[in-house]
């Protein structure tokens, strides 16, 4: 992974009208080429495509298989020592298995990342992501997103300052995240946290990475939320999933809107809808696609019986 990082890239994005760049740099690995073509011909990421997308590493396929170990005895750990022995509503009950992730690289103390959720629109509500600590030592922060009482629409700064001052009040928790450390982000902690990774003063060099952290997210993509079935706005462009995490009357429900205004260059529009997911965070799609996948099968299964006869 350090002779890969030097070509890993920086993604830049709208944010309040402003064109920024990514604090630190990030390339997205899955696990096959034909995987990859996908990607980059269907996938959109804050409005626009990604270009560079890379075939899981040996040594990425190796970690993998013990992540996805460690993460499904967490997540049955949780569920019965903390959840009553039953899953969360949208969550998924079948076996955690990744087949894509983010690699960050973080070169130096001074690189970063503010606090944000991550994206669920390909891996759908309540979902489970593996982070994979490699190299020097960094401070992970979290800090629980508290409602508001009201959904008035008050300047956005005043608003935002409030939200932090609560979410502050809330108290914050920071985890010291050494070389080869497994952090498992649970179901819910997408749409009930916000997570960072803070500027350093000062950190201990690691033996190998020297100032460098490397960190891979393990994510489990779900073929029934591929774009070609979620909704499109009115750029015709698929839609990005969110949770309405501030305005207490909604909290919580699920939502497809556009994200084109976040490419640089782009306005977007104003297309919103509910998102609707079954106690198991499936789309009102999916028995469609699993009926397709079986008609399909005996599709094949008939041609090759009257071929061989």
């Amino acid at each position: 992974m350090l002779a890969e990082a030097p070509t890993f890239g920086r993604d830049t994005f709208k944010l309040f009208d402003r064109v920024v760049e990514s604090p630190h740099s990030i390339c997205f690995y899955v696990d096959s080429w034909d995987e990859a073509v996908r990607q980059k011909n269907d996938y959109i990421y804050n409005g626009s495509r990604i270009t560079d997308i890379r075939r899981t590493l040996p040594e990425m396929d190796k970690a993998k298989a013990k992540v996805q170990t460690a993460v499904n005895a967490e997540i049955k750990r949780r569920i019965e020592q903390f959840q009553g022995g039953a899953k969360l509503k949208h969550q998924s009950p079948h076996e955690w298995v990744p087949n894509a992730s983010f690699v960050n690289c973080y070169d130096g103390g001074s690189e970063s990342v503010g606090y944000h959720s991550d994206q669920l629109t390909y891996v759908g509500p309540r979902a489970v992501i593996g982070s994979l600590s490699l190299g020097v030592a960094r401070e992970f922060r979290v800090r629980k997103v508290v409602a508001r009482d009201d959904s008035s629409s008050a300047d956005e700064k005043v608003q935002k300052s409030s939200d932090t001052a609560r979410a502050d009040a809330e108290g914050q928790i920071a985890i010291h995240l050494p070389h080869n450390s497994l952090l498992v982000m649970h179901a819910a902690m997408q749409e009930e946290w916000k997570h960072s990774i803070a500027p350093a003063q000062a950190i201990d060099p690691h033996p190998v990475a020297g100032n460098k952290r490397i960190n891979i997210t393990y994510r489990h993509y779900k073929e029934n939320l591929h774009p070609r079935y979620t909704p499109r706005c009115k750029c015709n462009v698929p839609t990005v999933l969110r949770c309405v995490q501030r305005k207490k009357e909604n909290r919580g429900r699920y939502m497809w809107m556009c994200h084109t205004s976040y490419s640089p260059g782009q306005e977007g529009c104003s297309f919103f809808q509910w998102a609707e997911f079954d106690d198991d965070g499936e789309p009102p799609w999916a028995k469609m696609i699993a009926k397709e996948g079986r008609d399909e099968i005996v599709s094949e299964k008939s041609c090759k019986e009257k071929t061989e006869d």
